[in-house]
Parts: structure tokens; C-alpha cells; sequence
């Protein structure tokens, strides 16, 4: 069995072209026909209106023949100009064979004009006609193929970025999972050396982040209270491995909740805040981190001691992710800034918009 190939234009096309398109041209070429009979006595209405029908089913099927013929050879998979130029070709020879077939029936309708004008000029304005019609239908054809293909290759295109988007969005999660998940076994281990008493209250809240660690994986967004209930239990854990040494101020508005973030992005920058502020100095420190609306955008704000640049065993990968997985999502709607502030102070500060845009 042939299989179809995939660049032929869609079958609607030619069935649009076939009975739309003669079946309103069969019309015309009534109308037309009976108005100039009207004017000549000498012409038989019905019998020059029996045989334009007939020449026009006989261009019709001729037609079929040009659609087959491109078909047969293929002609839709070897580019525009083999296919213009073959098919332009064979649309003329089988309007020309169509004329020449039906010129006799033509010379005993319309004698009179043969005899006016002569047999040669009447030939070639048949001729000429029926090659006019049959290219017509020809270039509508290739027009609505034209078009078919554009719109389907804009639709893969798009598709083909989507699932690009995608398999990126994929690789950074999956960069983001196991190194969220090793710095969290390394507080539990800490706390188990430290504080064993206080090490099952921690199995329990790793338990829980490591739930929402794997499920939030397979989303792109997920809500901001969600995340915040995970951010809870992590600083939680590490309260237990820091003790005082570690303050929190929380200020998150009750719209910025119902707010829709990229998962593990507040987790990711409070953890860069413990790692780099208050676990990194002996006096320890307070993270403050707080969520607003302002002008349809969700803006988060994290904020650590210390200074931007301090610490040599930072690779900056985690925020690089954060950049590139906010472009994805977002493209310029969003953006991510990190820097100093005054009063020995690192401000992380994420912009996104309330409702997920689509980027292309």
C-alpha cells in the first residue's frame, strides 16, 4: 500500500476547488450563455447550453486528471517550482485536448460565428478559454495549498518550541531537585549529630518537602501558598540546626498567595539566604522574605546578611536557573534581580506577572 505523503495538500481542498468552484462557475457560464442566445435567433438556446454543460464537465474531469496527475508524481514533495512548472504544464495540454475534443459539437452550434470570424480564430479563442479556466483552477489550487502549508508549518514551528520549552523546563527542574533535596540531607545529618531528640521532627518535615520536591516537578506553576507551606517546613528544619541563630520575618499579602509561581523558586531563594547569610556567619541573622501585588505583577522580595560576592564556594548555577527558567515561562514579562543593600544586606527580588503569560 502507497503510503500518503505527508506535504499533499488536504482532500477538502480539491473536493472546495471541484464542486465549489465549478458549480459556481457552471452558473455563470449558464447565465451567460442564455443571455447571448437571447440576443442571436439564430442560436439554439438549449442545445449551446446542453453543450456547455457538457464542456464544462468534460474541463471539470479534466481537472481530476491534473489532480491525479500531481499526485502520482508526487509533485507537492519537489518544491514550489517543479510543482508550478509541471503542473502549469499539464493543466494546459489537458485544456488544450479538452477544446480540441469538443471543437466539433462547438462548429455546429455556433456555424455562424466560425463562419464570421473564421475557423482558425474561433479555435484559438476556444483554446484560449478553456486553458484560461483550467489554469485558474489551477493557481486557486496552489493558492489554498500555499496557504494549508503555511498556517501547518507555523503550528509546527510553534509546537516544535513548546516542546522545546518544554524538555528545558525539564533539564532545570531536574537540576533544581537534587540539589535542593542534598542540601537538605546534609541539615538532617547535621541536626541528627547535634540534636538526635529533635532529628524526628525533622524526618517528618524532609519527608513532606521531598512530597512536594518530586510532585511539583511535573508543573509548571504551582501556588504561592503552597510553596510557602514547604518554605515554612524547611526553615523550620534548619531552626533546628541553627537555634537562635537564625531569625525570620514573613509578610505575604492574602492575594499574593492565591499568586501562581514556578515551583521551588521562593524555596530556592530562601535557601540561598540561610546558606549564604545566616549559616555562613557565626552571630547567624534574619531573612526576611514578603510577597506583594503591585501593578499586576507578583513582586517577591528575599533579603539576607552579608555581602553580594563573599563567599567563594557559591557557583551561582541555582539563580542562573532561576533566570533561565523565569525567561521560559515568562519571556520579558518577568525578571530577577539579586543585589547589595545598605546595611550589610543581599536582596534577591523576583517580578513576575499575577496570571501566566504563553511565550513563543
Amino acid at each position: 500500500m502507497q503510503t500518503p505523503q505527508k506535504n499533499d495538500p488536504p482532500f477538502k481542498h480539491y473536493l472546495l476547488c471541484q464542486f465549489v468552484g465549478w458549480g459556481v462557475f457552471l452558473v455563470l457560464r449558464m447565465v451567460v450563455t442564455a443571455t447571448f442566445c437571447a440576443k442571436r435567433p439564430d442560436l439554439d438556446v438549449f442545445q449551446a447550453c446542453r453543450w456547455e454543460t457538457i464542456d464544462h464537465l468534460a474541463s471539470a474531469a479534466g481537472s481530476h486528471l491534473v489532480w491525479k496527475w500531481m499526485l502520482w508524481r508526487r509533485l507537492f514533495d519537489k518544491g514550489w517550482k517543479r510543482l508550478y512548472l509541471e503542473g502549469f504544464a499539464t493543466a494546459l495540454l489537458v485544456s488544450t485536448s479538452v477544446a480540441l475534443a469538443l471543437m466539433s459539437p462547438c462548429k455546429s452550434i455556433y456555424a455562424a460565428d466560425f463562419a464570421r470570424v473564421g475557423a482558425v480564430a474561433m479555435g484559438w479563442f476556444i483554446v484560449t478559454q478553456h486553458a484560461l479556466v483550467m489554469v485558474l483552477w489551477f493557481s486557486v489550487m496552489l493558492a489554498l495549498f500555499y496557504f494549508e502549508r503555511t498556517r501547518t508549518l507555523e503550528v509546527q514551528r510553534a509546537e516544535a518550541s513548546a516542546a522545546a520549552r518544554e524538555a528545558q523546563l525539564h533539564a532545570l527542574k531536574g537540576q533544581i531537585n537534587p540539589h535542593f533535596l542534598f542540601n537538605s540531607f546534609n541539615s538532617l545529618r547535621a541536626l541528627i549529630d547535634e540534636n538526635p531528640a529533635l532529628a524526628r521532627d525533622a524526618v517528618t518535615h524532609l519527608a513532606v518537602i521531598m512530597r512536594y520536591s518530586l510532585t511539583s516537578s511535573e508543573r509548571k506553576v504551582v501556588p504561592l501558598a503552597e510553596e510557602l507551606r514547604v518554605v515554612n517546613l524547611y526553615l523550620e528544619l534548619e531552626k533546628l540546626r541553627l537555634g537562635a541563630r537564625l531569625a525570620v520575618t514573613v509578610n505575604v499579602s492574602p492575594e499574593a498567595a492565591a499568586a501562581q509561581i514556578p515551583p521551588l523558586m521562593l524555596q530556592g531563594l530562601v535557601e540561598n539566604a540561610v546558606k549564604f547569610g545566616p549559616a555562613a556567619r557565626k552571630q547567624g541573622g534574619e531573612i526576611v522574605y514578603s510577597a506583594h501585588i503591585h501593578e499586576g505583577h507578583l513582586r517577591v522580595r528575599v533579603t539576607n546578611p552579608g555581602r553580594l560576592g563573599t563567599s567563594s564556594d557559591s557557583t551561582g548555577t541555582g539563580l542562573k536557573n532561576l533566570r533561565d527558567r523565569l525567561q521560559l515561562l515568562y519571556g520579558d514579562a518577568a525578571w530577577f534581580v539579586i543585589g547589595d543593600e545598605d546595611g550589610d544586606r543581599v536582596v534577591a527580588e523576583v517580578s513576575l506577572p499575577v496570571a501566566p503569560t504563553t511565550h513563543h
